[in-house]
């Protein structure tokens, strides 16, 4: 019994000081991440191939929160993100030069030097209330995790991942905000531990910034970016609201910010069908560009409103991949 508990606490310390790192990097940079992106409302391209999973009848979907009005739309074609030779950290992008409405162009980051990557703000179709089991595994660490999804009447929503090992809460991160015309629309992203804040990103939008419990330096707040969390269900939104444009080969770009204070723009990659567990899923990848940073393979089940069917998140310089692997359907608000 009593080796069967050392190896129990050596489990919950190794999967409670680790695997938030892979959530949330412990990299923070000493001046605001070199970024430069803007908010455009954008279209996402049609996806032609045949070989995308057939959306379920409406009467076998789950009931779900409406979906958000569609933003104006520009020209489409991909945009290619690539990294600047002379600022490592920063983004470039090539796009097309459409004609934009003023309004489209909402703001800029800190860092004007570099050409700003156009951030589409998506239509959305987001779940209904719902709690999912999860098995949560890192290395030799096992356990469970729920991920909970309460949105409210009056437009507010919390979404909370739990992670347990043998009882002990190992894993607990929290969002609270509104839900938008572009989905999730964070005001408050935090990791806790021992049942208090520890972390958090603040996203002030009455004042259009982020800023941090740690970090003194504040990012731009832009339409339709995302915190560490909520990307888990922005990413199944975007594509629930039109499943027929994200066979292989199209992208979903999300703004995503951490609570540390670091800030990555991730673009998502549709592979195509590859089962899970026999069940038919959607793949995306999202590929490290640096070491430390966070490589995101997710995949979706078109049956149930493109809820994460698994998801394993895995860092380029070592160590193994912290896995969530769908256990029991929603039970419920």
């Amino acid at each position: 019994m009593l080796a069967t508990l050392v190896v129990l606490a050596l489990h919950g310390a190794l999967l409670f000081g680790l695997a938030p790192a892979w959530i949330d990097p412990d990299d923070t940079p000493a001046t605001p991440p070199r970024l430069a992106v803007r908010s455009v409302a954008a279209t996402v391209p049609a996806a032609v191939e045949a070989s995308t999973p057939a959306t379920p009848p409406a009467s076998a979907r789950p009931a779900r929160t409406p979906r958000a009005p569609a933003p104006a739309a520009i020209d489409a074609r991909p945009a290619v993100v690539e990294p600047v030779a002379s600022a490592p950290e920063a983004l470039a992008v090539s796009v097309p030069e459409p004609a934009l409405p003023p309004e489209a162009v909402v703001a800029e980051s800190v860092n004007t030097a570099a050409p700003a990557v156009e951030l589409p703000v998506y239509a959305t179709r987001l779940p209904a209330a719902g709690r999912w089991r999860y098995q949560l595994q890192r290395g030799i660490a096992a356990g469970e995790a729920d991920l909970g999804w309460a949105p409210s009447d009056d437009g507010r929503y919390e979404l909370r991942l739990e992670g347990r090992i043998a009882g002990v809460t190992v894993l607990d991160w929290v969002s609270r905000g509104a839900v938008d015309a572009h989905g999730l629309a964070p005001e408050r992203f935090v990791i806790r531990r021992r049942g208090r804040d520890h972390q958090a990103a603040n996203f002030q939008r009455d004042a259009g910034k982020i800023t941090f419990s740690g970090p003194t330096y504040e990012l731009p707040l832009l339409p339709g970016v995302q915190d560490r969390l909520g990307w888990l269900l922005q990413l199944p939104a975007v594509i629930d609201a039109a499943p027929e444009r994200f066979g292989p080969g199209a992208r979903v770009v999300l703004m995503v910010v951490g609570a540390r204070g670091g800030a990555e723009v991730w673009t998502f990659n549709v592979l195509g069908v590859d089962p899970v567990a026999d069940t038919p899923a959607l793949k995306l990848l999202r590929e490290a560009r640096r070491p430390r940073d966070t490589q995101v393979e997710i995949w979706l089940d078109p049956a149930r409103g493109h809820l994460p069917l698994r998801a394993r998140l895995s860092q380029p310089d070592g160590g193994p991949p912290l896995e969530l692997q769908l256990d029991t359907p929603s039970t419920g608000p």
